[in-house]
């Protein structure tokens, strides 16, 4: 029997899925002109063409393929040049194939029919700043629009338009105004504290940076910006200690910015005084995800980090955030996408300080083509060039994640070997994966002891409580105990479908069949599309004598990837019951 579920899925496919985890939204509504088209039209009738296009654009848009998508709608809007609808498709199409051009002349369309047109100002507007043309900014930006995103980027064009013309008053009313919503407020006061930390205003600077800091709004860019102006202002203690505090609460900020500036600060080297370029581009990156993916708006945190490469396409935080956006979103990606996100990670060269951030990327795409010496020999060269606990580890996980368990062994050891007892208190994952390999390895009384281990760290640690009370519970084992734990575990995150299942498979392991449905069933619910979720499933529906239900749960866990040995136990058990299987 796989043992897979005892976390809160395959530990390999759980770590996958928490660097990789968003949700795709539609971009935009369909076409209402298109169904008022007559019936039949004959085929050489331009509306016949038009809803061709439209059809063909929609279709390539739900295989997420931007560049036919924006060419279908370009040709179509061609045919429909009034329907503005069906022009903003072109517009956003334009836009996400990463044609700046067509963009900028499908703007200049819509703009010249309709000069409230929102994409299009913004689109204009996007272009007049990055190319320094700051009476077009205004001339796009300073009339009101009821699009939300649109307005946002608005109004951050023009305050850092005003600032770059030092008009600061007009440039404080508009941070100032930047919305009503909670985070676009605090995002507009970071851009007030930017602003007076460029004036020299410091107890106005502090006093809008404290804003910023208790709203909890931005907070890479926030400490970032704090610390920049500490540095800058004979603070560099308070900048040592906010970087310091950036770090220990995320060991990756150790090879980011935040490490960076840590180390110039160290060496008596300035930090770096940012131009309105680059503050406009930071002040549209960090909405992407923190808001616009957060509220499942795919399109919107496209569209922002778009914008913000456009206007400096040297800040390579946005770079590395639209690459793994487009990972994201283009799960099935053709050529053209993987090159687009490959490039966008080739555009940070080695001396950025999101340089290894990068690199990693580009692993992960070598890993999604199958070249994994490739991948892992790039990394071994960043663990080398750029020591850290981050990179360290993430050569280790990269063998925990292709399942090979003998060669991930030393990396976690020797990791594990580094840290301290308050470190592996503060952070004991590494602690738990080394027992996962142990446990692979059939190495139970090592992997008892790590996991145990880490429980003295942290009694609420759920994963671990699942893990091992499951295994126990598998072994027959510390019976007692390991129930508690498990029930503990569910307490701790009663929405996992994988420590539910747990609990379920508990039951079932002591034959307490109807119980086991109970939560097996829940399980499924919570986790619908685990093969081992629903092949407990099916072995428990077995013991109840529901064997056709049985059979169906089964056939149906062989749909959703699952590994060798569940298939092979599965088959066995649709040509001769759960008995053929032997016991784990």
């Amino acid at each position: 029997m796989t043992r897979t579920c005892r976390m809160a899925a395959d530990p390999a496919r759980t770590y996958v899925m928490m660097f990789r985890a968003f949700c795709l939204t539609a971009l935009i509504g369909v076409l209402p002109a298109c169904a008022t088209l007559a019936a039949g039209p004959a085929a050489d009738d331009p509306r016949a063409r038009m809803l061709g296009d439209y059809l063909s654009g929609s279709y390539a848009r739900y295989l997420n393929d931007p560049r036919a998508q924006s060419r279908y709608f370009q040709d179509a809007y061609s045919l429909a040049p009034d329907d503005a609808r069906l022009g903003r498709l072109a517009l956003y199409s334009a836009l996400f194939s990463d044609d700046r051009k067509l963009a900028v002349d499908t703007a200049e369309q819509l703009y010249g029919k309709d000069r409230t047109e929102s994409m299009a100002r913004a689109v204009l507007a996007v272009d007049a700043f990055a190319k320094g043309r700051p009476a077009r900014v205004r001339k796009y930006a300073t009339e009101p629009t009821s699009d939300f995103t649109m307005g946002l980027v608005l109004k951050l064009l023009l305050g850092w338009t005003q600032v770059d013309e030092g008009q600061y008053e007009a440039a404080r009313q508009t941070f100032s105004d930047l919305s009503d919503t909670s985070y676009f407020d605090a995002l507009g006061m970071l851009q007030l504290a930017k602003l007076e930390a460029r004036l020299g205003n410091v107890a106005a600077a502090v006093a809008a940076f404290d804003q910023v800091g208790d709203s909890g709004v931005a907070p890479l860019e926030y400490g970032l910006a704090r610390a920049r102006f500490e540095a800058a202002n004979g603070m560099e203690a308070a900048a040592t200690e906010r970087l310091d505090a950036m770090i220990e609460a995320n060991a990756a900020a150790e090879i980011g910015p935040a490490g960076d500036y840590l180390a110039r600060i160290r060496d008596g080297r300035r930090l770096p005084r940012l131009s309105e370029r680059a503050e406009a581009a930071r002040a549209l990156t960090d909405p992407s995800f923190a808001f616009f993916v957060r509220n499942q708006s795919l399109d919107g945190a496209e569209t922002m980090l778009r914008f913000a490469r456009w206007i400096d396409p040297d800040f390579d935080r946005s770079a590395i955030w639209l690459a793994g956006l487009l990972e994201e979103t283009h799960p099935d990606m053709d050529a053209v996408t993987r090159a687009e996100i490959i490039a966008l990670y080739e555009t940070v060269e080695r001396q950025s300080a999101y340089y290894v951030n990068a690199r990693m990327g580009l692993a992960n795409q070598l890993f999604d083509q199958d070249r994994d010496e490739d991948a892992l020999g790039m990394l071994a060269g960043l663990a080398e060039t750029h020591p850290s606990y981050y990179t360290r580890e993430a050569l280790g996980r990269a063998r925990f994640f292709r399942e090979k368990w003998a060669e991930a062994l030393p990396f976690y050891t020797q990791l594990v070997d580094t840290l301290s007892a308050e470190e592996l208190a503060e952070n004991p994952e590494p602690l738990r994966l080394r027992g996962i390999i142990y446990e692979r390895l059939g190495r139970w009384p090592d992997a008892e002891a790590d996991f145990l281990r880490v429980l003295s760290y942290n009694p609420d640690d759920a994963d671990t409580l699942n893990y091992l009370g499951y295994t126990w519970v598998d072994r027959g084992e510390n019976l007692t105990r390991a129930f508690e734990m498990i029930e503990k575990a569910v307490t701790l995150q009663p929405d996992s479908g994988a420590i539910v299942d747990s609990l379920g498979w508990a039951h079932y392991k002591l034959g307490q069949y109807d119980d086991a449905r109970t939560h097996l069933e829940r399980a499924v619910v919570l986790t619908p599309y685990s093969a081992t979720i629903i092949d407990h499933l099916g072995d428990v529906y077995w013991r109840l004598g529901r064997k056709r239900e049985a059979t169906y749960q089964w056939r149906r866990a062989l749909e959703y990837d699952p590994t060798e040995e569940e298939i092979a136990a599965i088959q066995a058990k649709l040509d001769a019951g759960p008995n053929a299987v032997p016991a784990s």
